[in-house]
């Protein structure tokens, strides 16, 4: 949920060369972009609604077959369509500990994003860098029920599960590109700063060189007047910034791949790093 998706969505375009989705939708659905794999909507802002992260999506081949297996071995769990305003069909689940994601079968949902990535005009002028060595990575939820939700993601989906370990109590579930990245919640993780609900964390890109990017990253925010940028650097701490810095701390120390970290305008925490977890 976006405050200005084509603003927000620019900066996507210019730091990692995500692609603009111009397959025709309503005019106030907002914006869609592409790595050539994942789809990214950045939907307006409806009333009721928290800005930043909302849901992610799973790709299916088949939709009765799957809900017979959470009919089957999770019958508390539900679903229902997705609204109306949305362009792509499906529908919307949940997880035992309630983080919201949608459904839809193959080649349903984004069939006419296209799959190759060129360098766009805004990408060029930022960077020398090849846009199809910038793509999602990983995308993180913080639960209270990390074991039951990582059984649930691998048994219902099929995803590749895989702890963490040396002291990380994480659990990462993939389908081979994108990783599923489930952190531990503790309330005490948040003394002295604003307590932010489970659910949704921060996604995460893998880059070719995260050194490289990130002084794109701070030489793109330079050129905006204060207050004016798509994004928020979080390395200067100050009276009003010690809260970001906590919580960008927070992510690093919890995202192993993590080399540095920045929001963008609607709060959504973004890492990039340069390996996989399986290189860790």
């Amino acid at each position: 949920m976006s405050t200005n998706p084509m603003a927000i969505g620019t900066m996507y375009e210019t730091l990692f060369g995500l692609t603009f989705d111009q397959t025709p939708k309503p005019a106030n659905y907002g914006e869609v972009l592409t790595d050539g794999n994942i789809i990214f909507n950045l939907h307006h802002r409806l009333p009721g609604h928290r800005i930043g992260l909302d849901h992610f999506g799973i790709e299916v081949d088949d939709l009765d077959v799957l809900f017979d297996r959470i009919r089957s071995s999770y019958p508390s769990i539900g679903w229902v369509k997705r609204p109306p305003n949305c362009p792509y069909p499906g529908y919307l689940s949940h997880d035992p500990a309630g983080s919201i994601f949608a459904l839809s079968e193959k080649d349903a949902a984004g069939g006419n994003v296209p799959k190759e990535r060129s360098r766009t005009v805004n990408f060029a002028r930022w960077s020398k860098g090849n846009p199809e060595d910038r793509y999602f990575h990983h995308y993180a939820i913080r639960t209270r029920k990390l074991e039951e939700c990582a059984a649930f993601y691998e048994e219902i989906f099929g995803f590749i599960h895989t702890k963490g370990t040396a002291g990380d109590p994480n659990h990462y579930l993939t389908d081979g590109r994108l990783t599923l990245m489930l952190l531990p919640w503790s309330i005490q993780d948040y003394g002295g700063i604003s307590v932010t609900g489970r659910g949704p964390d921060h996604i995460g890109f893998k880059v070719e060189d995260a050194a490289i990017v990130q002084s794109e990253i701070e030489e793109f925010f330079s050129h905006f007047s204060p207050g004016q940028a798509p994004l928020w650097l979080l390395e200067n701490t100050n009276k009003s910034s010690d809260e970001s810095r906590i919580r960008a701390d927070m992510i690093r120390n919890s995202c192993p791949i993590s080399r540095y970290e920045f929001t963008d305008k609607d709060g959504v925490f973004v890492v990039i790093g340069d390996k996989n977890f399986a290189d860790l």
